[in-house]
Order: structure tokens, then sequence, then C-alpha cells
């Protein structure tokens, strides 16, 4: 009898232990694991999730989008994830292949950069990747990922979990807004290291008068010719700085103002990653503001 009892007790917990451990899988599976690859749209999508899923950022802080390799458990990260977050247009060149895999294992893949109304590049017939420099763009990208997550989960009110990040890029809009007023329109010409900045200048009422590198990665390099058009191109114009990325070489900058005739300064901005601790760049929000303020103090001069 003794014998029986026992029998039946160890039934009953493996009985239990199972549905422990299926429990246990149900209430994993309940948040959403989403993989990002940018430091700068994981600090987006973290703020319109919050705390409602999981969320993994690839690249780390500072690392160029436009070289980046992934490590094998980045992969692993990447097919086992219920949504990839990216910025396509190109940005992530080395990802597609396994983006592409992940998507043919069934991983949803939100590509924000086609839907936020891109920009066309000068005569190459692609797009400008960096869409993430135009808050107004990336309140488009937060309701394109609220709407992916709905798909995924529907139980969860991810519009009112992204409402307050929502309000706050609204918000950096208008205060960029204000911090460059004073620039007049005669005046609002930017010469940039790559082209990166066409969608800051679209919102803000710039124009990029010209680019160190040709197009819209830092992998390329100008010939003798293109340099000298660039030197002749600063040397014309009256724009008081040459904007490169903090990221990239600072060479071909440094060689290109030595060779004008006027003053011109050299000033780094945050283009293709957040800035790590104590920078003052930790955020997309806190990025778009020092960049504004780095401008706008070049205008002062």
């Amino acid at each position: 009898m003794i014998m029986r009892t026992t029998l039946i007790l160890m039934v009953l917990m493996s009985v239990l232990m199972v549905s422990s451990g299926c429990t246990g899988t149900a209430e994993r599976g309940s948040s959403l694991a989403v993989v990002v690859t940018t430091s700068i749209l994981g600090d987006v999508v973290t703020n319109v999730v919050n705390g409602g899923a999981d969320v993994v950022v690839m690249m780390p802080i500072g690392a160029d989008p436009h070289d980046f390799e992934p490590s094998a458990r980045q992969v692993a990260a990447l097919r086992s994830a219920d949504l990839i977050v990216a910025n396509g247009l190109g940005l992530e060149e080395s990802l597609s292949e396994v983006m592409s895999a992940a998507v043919e294992d069934g991983v949803l893949l939100l590509e924000v950069g086609p839907d936020v109304d891109p920009l066309p590049l000068d005569d190459s017939g692609g797009f400008d990747p960096h869409v993430w420099l135009d808050p107004i763009r990336m309140v488009t990208a937060v309701d394109l990922l609220v709407e992916a997550l709905g798909d995924l989960d529907d139980s969860t009110d991810w519009a009112g979990r992204a409402a307050a990040y929502r309000r706050q890029l609204i918000e950096v809009d208008a205060s960029i807004r204000e911090r460059l007023a004073f620039i007049p329109n005669d005046e609002r010409f930017l010469f940039t290291g790559h082209q990166a900045f066409g969608y800051f200048a679209d919102r803000y009422g710039f124009e990029v008068t010209a680019t160190i590198l040709p197009g819209a990665s830092t992998m390329v390099e100008p010939s003798a010719s293109s340099f000298a058009d660039v030197v002749e191109a600063l040397e014309a114009s009256r724009v008081p700085a040459v904007f490169t990325d903090r990221n990239e070489s600072q060479a071909l900058a440094e060689q290109l103002i030595d060779q004008v005739s006027r003053e011109v300064v050299l000033v780094q901005l945050y283009t293709g990653a957040l800035g790590g601790e104590g920078s003052g760049a930790e955020t997309y929000i806190d990025l778009m503001k020092w960049n504004a303020e780095a401008i706008a103090g070049a205008f002062e001069q």
C-alpha cells in the first residue's frame, strides 16, 4: 500500500513538473523578443516598447552601421527573434543575408527607412538611409513599430506605451527649430563629411553644399580630382564649418581645411551611432539636441 501511494505521488509530481515547465515556456514566450540593428534605433525601440518586450541591440555604441560585422551569437539572436527592427535602404549592408535568412525562418522584419518618405541620393538611383536625423520621420517610424508589434501581440496597448515618447520626438523637433531660428535663410548651408545630413537639412531649411566623401557610405574614398573640387567648393562658399561624423576618420577633413585660405572650423557630430556615457548623446533625443547645438554654435562664431 505504501509503495503504491509512493508511486502515485511520484506520478503526480512528474505531471506537475511537466505542467510547470509548459507554463514557464509560455511565460517566456509571452514577452516578445525584439532585435534591433543600430544603437540609435535600439534607443527608439526601447522607449516605444516601454518594458513590454525584450530588446537586444546588435551594434555597440560608436559602431559604424556601414561596416558592422555580426558575431555568431548575434546571428543566432536574429534568427530566434520575434521581430527584427532595421533601418534598411542599404544601411546594414553586412546584415542583409542573415536578416533574409531570419525572415525565411519566420521572423518578422520591419525596415523603417523605406516607409518614412526617404530622400533620393544624387544621381545614384538609391535613397539616403540616414532617416533618423529627422525626428518627425522617426515619429512615423514609431507608428510603424507600434503596428508591427500589434501584429505580433494585439493584447498589449503598444500605442499607449509609445505615446509619451512620440510626444517627446515632436517636442525635440520644435526645440531644434527654435535653436536654429537665428540663422538667416541665405546662410543655411552645410558642408559635411559624407551624405548623411540630407534629412536634417530637409527638415530645418538647410542645403548641403558639398560632401568630402561621395555617396551616403563611409566606406568610399574620394578621387584626387573630386577632392580638389571639394576644396574649391569650400573655398568659394561661406560655410563656417565642416561637419563630420565623430566615428569616421578626420584626416581628410583636416587636410581639406588646411587647403582653404579662410578660417573654417571642424565640428564632429553624432551621425550613425549614439555616444558613450558622459557624451551628452547617450539617447537619440539627446543626440539630436547635441547636434543642433553644435551646428548652432558653429554659425554663432
